[in-house]
């Protein structure tokens, strides 16, 4: 199916019949001497059904140059040359296309500006994401005497992945809702949706893939001006290429600094405080202080609240969580410092999620997120210096397994 704009070329001032040197090259057609576009289509795709779109004045002016009967045409007749009637024709026609139907929309006479031009193919691609058009446009080498074909794809196709590239930048969001030869965008939507959606587990796989999209693309000469941008992803997104070697609680930290760059402040709040959570979970099951009832029957979630309320409030969240405050009775007092150290970063952390989880409206957002990148830095010290490494346990008190008035007693 061929679909073109018919327009008032191929005579001179005199009414005279003229023709124009077609570079056909990049389409692998036949180069050569045409009256205008409406001769070339004709005469190069002559077995196609054509769908010729123009005004009355238009059509009369072709007729005198193409022989519209000898090919299989469906003339349709517009009042003017306005976007909207040409917008309406052409989706119809598209519309009533068959399946997999393979569409040719030459609009090299559609519009007066190539800008306009511009504009209605980007509008048109992006609408339409028909993987089966083919949109031509001639473009001018010297006026009246020399043009060259050329498909407009692939400069759409670059301009839309330049925009979906800045904002994956920008955001870490990809909607997958188009489809670009040559370039996998499945890649980039499937990372999105793991590091959004907090699936650890895909999202090491899903940067495999991306990163193998992005060195297979960088070496296609079609994306050559995208370079300077798969590389800032690449760059960006480097501190996933080891990311299952780290400790869970360095994991979320990673995440944490990245979702603040993209100012997600919510989200990086929330993996640094579940990361220091679960770095003093880690830490004190090191040390042998979470009892084999805790471990087997506690979750995660249960574990380190009680913890963290020990160590920032001295609070008994769980009774039998609290192996360590029950056989370990100076632990607190050996470790005061330390703990009050702790505990005041992790309340602070408990304040700002608040103010950020029910929308304060007393702070600025610039002052939250000042806020937050300090208890970024605080706790990226705590972790790289190991704060807990030189937790003082005493030696374990002995207990005779038997309960009274729902408390242990030592014998």
């Amino acid at each position: 199916m061929i679909i073109s704009i018919l327009g008032l070329a191929g005579k001179d001032r005199d009414g005279n019949k003229t023709t124009a040197f077609y570079d056909a090259t990049q389409i692998d057609k036949k180069s050569g001497n045409y009256h205008n576009s409406t001769h070339f289509l004709t005469q190069n795709y002559p077995n196609e059904d054509f769908f010729f779109i123009g005004t009355k004045e238009a059509i009369n002016y072709q007729n005198d140059l193409v022989d519209f009967k000898a090919f299989k045409c469906t003339i349709i007749e517009i009042q003017d040359n306005s976007l909207d009637d040409i917008f309406e024709n052409i989706f119809t026609i598209i519309e009533k296309a068959k399946d997999n139907e393979k569409i040719i929309l030459d609009i090299t006479h559609g519009f007066r500006h190539q800008p306009i031009s511009a504009i209605f193919s980007a509008t048109l691609h992006r609408f339409l994401n028909n993987t089966n058009l083919t949109i031509l446009f001639a473009k001018q080498i010297e006026a009246y005497k020399k043009y060259e074909y050329i498909e407009l794809n692939n400069y759409l196709d670059i301009t839309e992945l330049s925009l979906l590239l800045s904002g994956f930048i920008r955001t870490l969001n990809f909607q997958n809702t188009t489809q670009i030869k040559d370039f996998n965008t499945q890649a980039f939507a499937n990372f999105s949706h793991a590091l959004l959606s907090n699936d650890f587990v895909g999202l090491q796989k899903a940067y495999i893939n991306l990163m193998k999209v992005l060195n297979e693309a960088k070496k296609n000469p079609k994306f050559d001006h995208l370079n300077t941008l798969f590389e800032t992803i690449q760059t960006e997104l480097k501190i996933f290429e080891n990311f299952e070697q780290n400790t869970l609680y360095e994991q979320y930290l990673i995440i944490a600094k990245l979702m603040y760059s993209k100012n997600y402040l919510l989200a990086a709040l929330t993996y640094l405080f579940e990361g220091f959570r679960n770095y003093c979970r880690i830490k004190f099951n090191e040390k042998g202080l979470i009892s084999t009832y805790a471990q087997n029957n506690l979750d995660i979630y249960s574990l380190n609240q009680s913890i963290v309320s020990f160590i920032s409030q001295k609070t008994i969240e769980n009774y039998k969580a609290n192996y360590y405050d029950k056989n370990y009775p100076t632990l607190y007092e050996k470790n005061k410092e330390l703990f009050e150290k702790l505990g005041t970063t992790y309340n602070e952390l408990r304040i700002l999620r608040n103010k950020l989880t029910h929308i304060s409206t007393k702070e600025h957002k610039e002052d939250i997120k000042a806020k937050l990148h300090q208890e970024l830095q605080t706790i990226s010290k705590f972790l790289q210096e190991d704060i807990l490494k030189n937790l003082q346990v005493t030696s374990k008190i002995n207990f005779k397994k038997r309960r009274t008035h729902g408390k242990f007693q030592q014998r």
